[in-house]
């Protein structure tokens, strides 16, 4: 019932914390239009068509930019936190175009992700219980290339060699699932794998590490003298100890992808969420950049919840020192 009780405090706690970070941002996002040099609905008319003071007056009404900054500041928090962040440009609701391009951005994220944790984490079991000897050196180096090159190389050198070269899998484009599920995940191989690569690389190190402080400690050498089998001294000793900064790391990817997958969006013509802010910057569709903005840092903020979380249920010490 106690560890019951120090769990609710401390998901409380941390949902508080969220929920300020939350609002900081939302604030953030909101100066946008403000901390921009020049009149914003000039800069969105654009200079060249030299509008005149109606059309300046006409969108400014559209966006609410003749009302007082406090009055707009609280219209905008009150609608966003219902769920409406506002309309475009061209009219169309912005919570449209963020609900039709995020779930291709999860979806393409959740997958680099499954697909760099398989990879990653048993290559840095292997390579710290290797350690020192040629397997170790083999897939410490690997990992380092896989770091060091970037994805926009790395997904180029995929399509000319498993698209254009031997055919396998498509060079881009997205067909929805429910049109042909076959050609759909055909599609995504190619932009997971080359977000998943260098990310099983990190993971990877970060393995390795956090195993070889394991492994290293009295209460490891304790159990083997006892006698344990050494395979259940890794896997129910070693590495759950060693999962919190595996976690760490995978949560904190996982948060990144989120609003950081628009080299690989665009090489693959994939029309997610980054994609969506970068054409919203480039038409300078300010209510759209503000939504998606606040998107992707909501989704950055609830990972590291969830994440957070997650500590606590790995290793009960947390739970309670926090509390």
């Amino acid at each position: 019932m106690e560890t019951l009780s120090t769990f609710v405090i401390t998901l409380g706690s941390r949902l508080i914390t969220a929920l300020v970070q939350l609002w900081v941002i939302a604030t953030l996002v909101f100066s946008i239009m403000y901390i921009m040099p020049g009149d914003p609905v000039l800069l969105l008319l654009g200079p060249e068509s030299n509008p005149s003071p109606e059309t300046v007056a006409a969108m400014r009404h559209q966006l609410g930019l003749d009302q007082p900054v406090l009055s707009q500041y609280f219209k905008w928090l009150g609608d966003a936190a219902s769920g409406d962040l506002g309309n475009s440009l061209d009219g169309v609701q912005v919570m449209e175009y963020v609900t039709s391009s995020l779930p291709k951005t999860i979806e393409l994220a959740s997958a680099a992700i499954v697909l760099a944790a398989i990879i990653g984490v048993p290559v840095g079991i292997a390579a710290a219980l290797r350690r020192g000897r040629f397997l170790d050196g083999l897939l410490t180096s690997l990992s380092t290339l896989g770091i060091s090159v970037p994805v926009y190389i790395l997904g180029s050198l995929l399509i000319l060699l498993l698209s254009l070269k031997l055919g396998w899998l498509p060079s881009s484009g997205y067909t929805d699932i429910s049109r042909n599920a076959f050609l759909h995940f055909q599609k995504l191989t190619l932009p997971a794998v080359t977000l998943g690569l260098g990310l099983a690389a990190s993971i990877a190190r970060m393995t390795r590490s956090s195993m070889l402080e394991i492994l290293g400690r009295d209460f490891v050498r304790s159990l083997r003298a006892r006698g344990m089998r050494e395979r259940r001294v890794i896997w129910l000793h070693v590495l759950r100890n060693a999962a919190i900064p595996i976690v760490t790391i995978i949560g904190l990817q996982l948060g990144n992808l989120m609003g950081g997958t628009v080299l690989v969006e665009a090489l693959f013509n994939w029309p997610g969420l980054s994609t969506l802010l970068v054409t919203a910057v480039s038409n300078r569709n300010y209510p759209l950049v503000q939504g998606s903005i606040l998107t992707i840092a909501a989704l950055f903020i609830l990972i590291n919840l969830c994440v957070d979380i997650l500590y606590s249920l790995l290793d009960p010490r947390i739970r309670r020192k926090r509390a």
